[in-house]
Protein backbone atom coordinates (compact mmCIF):
# COMPACT_ATOMS: atom_id res chain seq x y z
CA UNK A 1 0.00 0.00 0.00
CA UNK A 2 3.11 2.46 0.88
CA UNK A 3 4.32 1.59 -2.44
CA UNK A 4 0.95 2.46 -4.56
CA UNK A 5 0.41 5.80 -2.27
CA UNK A 6 3.74 6.67 -3.07
CA UNK A 7 3.34 6.38 -7.07
CA UNK A 8 -0.15 8.66 -6.99
CA UNK A 9 0.41 10.79 -4.67
CA UNK A 10 2.22 13.03 -7.39
CA UNK A 11 -0.66 12.97 -9.39
CA UNK A 12 -3.27 13.30 -6.46
CA UNK A 13 -1.33 16.44 -5.08
CA UNK A 14 -1.49 18.00 -9.06
CA UNK A 15 -4.75 17.38 -9.34
CA UNK A 16 -5.70 18.70 -5.98
CA UNK A 17 -3.53 21.89 -6.50
CA UNK A 18 -4.76 22.72 -9.57
CA UNK A 19 -8.47 22.45 -8.31
CA UNK A 20 -7.92 24.45 -5.04
CA UNK A 21 -4.85 26.93 -6.57
CA UNK A 22 -3.75 26.33 -2.53
CA UNK A 23 -0.71 24.18 -1.88
CA UNK A 24 -2.04 23.29 1.80
CA UNK A 25 -5.27 22.64 1.02
CA UNK A 26 -4.33 20.41 -1.45
CA UNK A 27 -2.02 18.62 0.43
CA UNK A 28 -5.62 18.11 2.85
CA UNK A 29 -7.74 16.89 -0.18
CA UNK A 30 -4.98 14.40 -2.01
CA UNK A 31 -4.20 12.57 2.19
CA UNK A 32 -7.99 12.31 2.24
CA UNK A 33 -8.07 10.91 -1.57
CA UNK A 34 -5.30 8.35 -0.37
CA UNK A 35 -6.56 7.35 2.80
CA UNK A 36 -9.86 6.57 1.21
CA UNK A 37 -7.96 4.79 -2.35
CA UNK A 38 -6.82 2.56 1.22
CA UNK A 39 -9.88 2.31 2.70
CA UNK A 40 -12.25 1.11 -0.83
CA UNK A 41 -9.14 -0.62 -2.83
CA UNK A 42 -10.40 -4.08 -2.24
CA UNK A 43 -13.58 -3.20 -3.86
CA UNK A 44 -12.47 -2.15 -7.30
CA UNK A 45 -13.14 -4.55 -9.57
CA UNK A 46 -11.46 -4.01 -12.60
CA UNK A 47 -7.91 -2.75 -12.20
CA UNK A 48 -7.71 -1.23 -15.36
CA UNK A 49 -10.29 1.64 -14.08
CA UNK A 50 -8.19 2.23 -11.47
CA UNK A 51 -6.91 5.58 -12.96
CA UNK A 52 -10.58 7.17 -13.47
CA UNK A 53 -11.63 5.36 -10.26
CA UNK A 54 -8.57 7.09 -8.41
CA UNK A 55 -9.28 10.50 -10.19
CA UNK A 56 -12.84 10.74 -9.12
CA UNK A 57 -11.52 10.21 -5.41
CA UNK A 58 -9.12 12.92 -6.20
CA UNK A 59 -11.80 15.56 -7.36
CA UNK A 60 -14.20 14.36 -4.26
CA UNK A 61 -12.13 15.06 -2.00
CA UNK A 62 -11.18 18.48 -3.90
CA UNK A 63 -14.46 19.68 -4.26
CA UNK A 64 -15.37 18.95 -0.79
CA UNK A 65 -12.58 21.35 0.39
CA UNK A 66 -13.71 23.67 -2.18
CA UNK A 67 -16.96 23.65 -0.77
CA UNK A 68 -16.09 23.94 2.82
CA UNK A 69 -13.82 26.91 2.38
CA UNK A 70 -16.17 28.74 0.34
CA UNK A 71 -18.21 28.92 3.29
CA UNK A 72 -15.65 29.95 5.19
CA UNK A 73 -13.93 32.67 3.44
CA UNK A 74 -13.23 36.33 4.21
CA UNK A 75 -14.81 39.01 2.90
CA UNK A 76 -11.65 40.33 1.99
CA UNK A 77 -10.90 37.15 -0.15
CA UNK A 78 -14.45 37.42 -1.98
CA UNK A 79 -14.08 40.73 -2.58
CA UNK A 80 -10.81 40.97 -4.57
CA UNK A 81 -10.79 41.84 -8.11
CA UNK A 82 -8.02 43.17 -10.12
CA UNK A 83 -8.46 46.74 -11.10
CA UNK A 84 -9.12 47.10 -14.74
CA UNK A 85 -5.83 48.53 -15.72
CA UNK A 86 -3.84 45.34 -13.85
CA UNK A 87 -6.26 43.12 -15.99
CA UNK A 88 -3.75 42.43 -18.53
CA UNK A 89 -1.12 42.18 -16.20
CA UNK A 90 -2.59 39.69 -13.52
CA UNK A 91 -4.14 37.46 -15.95
CA UNK A 92 -2.75 33.55 -16.37
CA UNK A 93 -4.50 30.45 -17.26
CA UNK A 94 -3.81 29.37 -13.49
CA UNK A 95 -5.94 32.80 -12.33
CA UNK A 96 -8.40 31.68 -15.07
CA UNK A 97 -8.75 28.58 -14.47
CA UNK A 98 -9.35 29.47 -10.36
CA UNK A 99 -12.23 31.65 -11.67
CA UNK A 100 -14.01 29.44 -12.94
CA UNK A 101 -16.68 27.34 -11.00
CA UNK A 102 -14.92 24.24 -9.67
CA UNK A 103 -16.85 21.42 -11.58
CA UNK A 104 -16.31 23.82 -14.79
CA UNK A 105 -12.22 23.45 -13.08
CA UNK A 106 -12.38 19.84 -12.42
CA UNK A 107 -13.52 19.00 -16.20
CA UNK A 108 -10.95 21.35 -17.82
CA UNK A 109 -8.15 19.81 -15.58
CA UNK A 110 -9.19 16.43 -15.88
CA UNK A 111 -9.58 16.80 -20.00
CA UNK A 112 -6.60 18.69 -20.74
CA UNK A 113 -4.08 18.13 -17.90
CA UNK A 114 -5.13 14.29 -17.59
CA UNK A 115 -6.03 13.27 -20.55
CA UNK A 116 -9.08 12.07 -20.13
CA UNK A 117 -12.32 11.56 -22.19
CA UNK A 118 -15.37 13.11 -21.52
CA UNK A 119 -16.95 9.30 -20.76
CA UNK A 120 -13.53 9.21 -17.87
CA UNK A 121 -14.41 11.98 -16.83
CA UNK A 122 -17.92 11.20 -16.07
CA UNK A 123 -16.63 8.20 -14.05
CA UNK A 124 -14.10 10.17 -12.29
CA UNK A 125 -16.85 13.02 -11.57
CA UNK A 126 -19.83 10.99 -11.01
CA UNK A 127 -21.47 12.83 -13.50
CA UNK A 128 -23.41 11.84 -16.98
CA UNK A 129 -20.97 12.69 -20.03
CA UNK A 130 -23.85 14.83 -21.18
CA UNK A 131 -23.05 17.10 -17.85
CA UNK A 132 -19.13 16.94 -18.82
CA UNK A 133 -19.55 17.97 -22.26
CA UNK A 134 -21.55 21.14 -21.01
CA UNK A 135 -19.24 21.85 -18.25
CA UNK A 136 -16.67 21.78 -20.57
CA UNK A 137 -17.91 23.93 -23.07
CA UNK A 138 -19.35 26.70 -20.35
CA UNK A 139 -15.46 26.45 -19.49
CA UNK A 140 -14.07 27.17 -22.62
CA UNK A 141 -16.27 30.24 -23.28
CA UNK A 142 -15.03 31.52 -19.78
CA UNK A 143 -11.62 31.03 -20.19
CA UNK A 144 -11.89 32.80 -24.08
CA UNK A 145 -13.65 36.05 -22.16
CA UNK A 146 -10.88 36.01 -19.54
CA UNK A 147 -8.31 35.94 -22.59
CA UNK A 148 -9.79 38.32 -24.92
CA UNK A 149 -10.34 40.59 -21.50
CA UNK A 150 -7.19 40.66 -20.97
CA UNK A 151 -5.54 41.06 -24.37
CA UNK A 152 -3.86 44.84 -25.00
CA UNK A 153 -6.04 46.89 -27.18
CA UNK A 154 -4.50 47.00 -30.99
CA UNK A 155 -2.09 49.88 -31.10
CA UNK A 156 -3.56 52.72 -33.54
CA UNK A 157 -0.64 54.86 -33.14
CA UNK A 158 0.19 56.28 -36.72
CA UNK A 159 3.79 55.91 -37.58
CA UNK A 160 5.06 58.91 -39.94
CA UNK A 161 8.07 59.39 -42.12
CA UNK A 162 8.03 62.74 -41.92
CA UNK A 163 11.04 64.81 -41.47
Amino acid sequence: MERLIAAVWPEAYRLAAAILHDRGLAEDAAQEACAAMAVALASLKDARAFRSWFYRLVVHEAIGVARRRRKIASLDEAAFQPMEEDRAQTLDLGNALHRLPPEQRVVVLLHYYAGLNSREIAEAAKLPASTVRFHLMLARRALRRAISLAEPPASTEVVSNAN
